[in-house]
């Protein structure tokens, strides 16, 4: 991979980024330290918030959901896996913030390849209320509460942030993710 530009760092980044994603969890951590060693860089550390912060969030009244413990894509992994990495990942939370965590978010989200319907199910018997996906959409009173799908409306400015607003609303609507 070039190195030699900003561009050429931010293509190799995402390159990387990418095929690692989708590794199971240990031969991930070893690229990444490979990757490390070879470039002859220290790998950052605090990147995640910490337990005082996550409390400190919530004790200021912010919504806090769950996620997984070491954030596998969940199709990559036995259903056993998956169901424990969901499962201790609301356990972590609920144990260190003192109160039920109700929302679930699929990690890195995509229907269909980062998650499937299975999850969608073991999130529901694992007792969450709801379940974020990364597919673009808005959420009507005929979502799936285990599919929600979202969106980003930022923009410079009020007109553009309306625009963005409206489109979604017309254009993402009532998706389907599994047939």
């Amino acid at each position: 991979l070039g190195l030699r530009s900003v561009q050429d760092r931010r293509d190799a980044a995402y390159r990387l980024l990418h095929a690692l994603r989708h590794l199971e969890v240990g031969r991930r951590t070893e690229a990444v330290q490979d990757i490390a060693r070879r470039a002859a860089a220290k790998l950052p550390e605090g990147l995640m918030m910490n337990v005082r912060q996550l409390q400190a969030l919530a004790a200021a009244g912010m919504g806090i959901g769950a996620h997984t413990v070491n954030h596998p894509i969940l199709t990559r992994m036995s259903a056993v896996d998956a169901r424990a990495e969901m499962r201790q990942g609301k356990a972590d939370l609920e144990g260190w913030l003192d109160r039920e965590v109700s929302i679930f978010a699929y990690p890195n989200g995509k229907p269909g390849d980062d998650f499937g319907p299975e999850h969608a199910v073991m999130a529901r018997e694992l007792g969450f209320k709801a379940a974020l996906t990364t597919a673009w959409g808005v959420a009507t009173r005929a979502t799936d509460p285990y599919l929600i799908p979202r969106f980003t409306p930022w923009g410079p400015g009020r007109i553009r942030f309306a625009a963005q607003l409206a489109r979604n609303l017309s254009e993402g609507k009532d998706r389907v993710f599994f047939p």
